[in-house]
């Protein structure tokens, strides 16, 4: 009997866990303005954001572009920033690769 009574619990204590397993935690999630990511210290530059910036401006004209795309792949950051880089908002992101360091 007392046999019983530990494997019912250990049948209970098993599914709680694959219960509580089983609730996602909340994802943290980067929270960007512009080039800038929001902290509680204040606005950070950083490269992620201006990756971000970029991706979501070259899609404003219909480009398809995801940021992680801009991030994997330096030769995108480089294309888009040739072609889109006259864009006022992309003045910090694309400083190195502006068109008008090339000639347009």
């Amino acid at each position: 009997m007392n046999r019983h009574r530990l494997t019912g619990f250990a049948t209970l204590a098993v599914t709680a866990l694959l219960a509580l397993a089983a609730v996602s935690p909340a994802e943290a999630k980067i929270e960007c303005r512009g080039n800038f990511q929001v902290s509680k210290y204040g606005l950070i530059s950083t490269p992620y954001c201006e990756e971000e910036n970029i991706a979501r401006v070259a899609r404003s004209y219909g480009a398809r572009v995801t940021g992680a795309e801009v991030r994997n792949n330096a030769l995108k950051k480089v294309y888009l920033c040739q072609v889109y880089g006259y864009d006022t908002r992309l003045k910090g992101s694309c400083a190195g690769y502006a068109p008008e360091l090339y000639g347009r």
